[in-house]
């Protein structure tokens, strides 16, 4: 059950389109791999959405703990197959991450994720029983990509993601993301995004690729988190409860 120390109701921090990176296009030479059209990725999105905030006692001291998942969304036939996202705090001035997550974990195994009185974030691995999909959904997160999380002691959290090579089923799936910072109220920030889809080629022919990046004209979306007041007493809560 949420109070008035957690910020659990769902938010939408990001919803944006993505399109084609011209950057990346211009490198692209004779014998390089063949590019998806324009219009064959007019459809790609990024959702990002805020799963919840708590208040918590880092070395005496209020901060937070924040939960975010990400959802990068193809266009029909296509998959994301590697993207990189970039989450640099902007405000207060001169704030950095205590500690994010995750940093890389098990795929396909639910974990759940602790905070400890420094601020540091704990991936445990859980056991859950076959057919608590619904528990799964809300009290754990599982991964079906590799993921490669740093940035602990830096103002920019980045976070790399990769599909399996042998399914080759891409990355679309919602990824749970995590992260602690030493300060309350107001923490703004931006995202920016790299990403690859790819589509399979047909009769022994070679994947065709395209790289994205946000469709905005400076490639970053602001973004707002508002850490809530900690208890009078400063206990130490379980982060992220439901």
């Amino acid at each position: 059950m949420a109070d008035e120390h957690t910020m659990a109701t769902e938010e939408t921090l990001v919803d944006a389109a993505l399109v084609p990176d011209p950057d990346s296009d211009e490198e692209l030479g004779p014998g390089d791999m063949a590019a998806i059209a324009d219009e064959d990725v007019r459809g790609c999105r990024l959702l990002i959405v805020r799963r919840a905030v708590e208040a918590i006692e880092v070395d005496g001291v209020a901060g937070g703990a924040a939960q975010i998942a990400c959802t990068f969304q193809p266009a029909s036939g296509v998959r994301f197959v590697w993207a990189r996202l970039l989450l640099r705090l902007t405000s207060p001035a001169d704030v950095t991450i205590i500690d994010l997550a995750p940093r890389e974990v098990r795929e396909g195994e639910p974990v759940r994720f602790t905070v400890d009185g420094t601020g540091k974030i704990g991936v445990n691995y859980e056991f859950v029983e076959v057919g608590t999909e619904e528990s799964v959904k809300k009290e754990f997160a599982v991964y079906h990509c590799s993921i490669q999380g740093s940035g602990a002691g830096t103002a920019v959290a980045r976070w790399d993601f990769s599909e399996n090579p042998h399914r080759r089923d891409g990355i679309s799936r919602e990824q749970v993301l995590a992260l602690t910072v030493p300060v309350i109220g107001e923490v703004t920030g931006e995202v920016l995004l790299t990403a690859r889809v790819s589509r399979s080629g047909i009769g022994g022919a070679l994947d065709a690729v395209r790289d994205l990046v946000l469709g905005r004209g400076e490639r970053r979306y602001p973004i707002r988190l508002i850490v809530p007041e900690p208890p009078s007493f400063l206990g130490r809560l379980r982060f992220l409860r439901a």
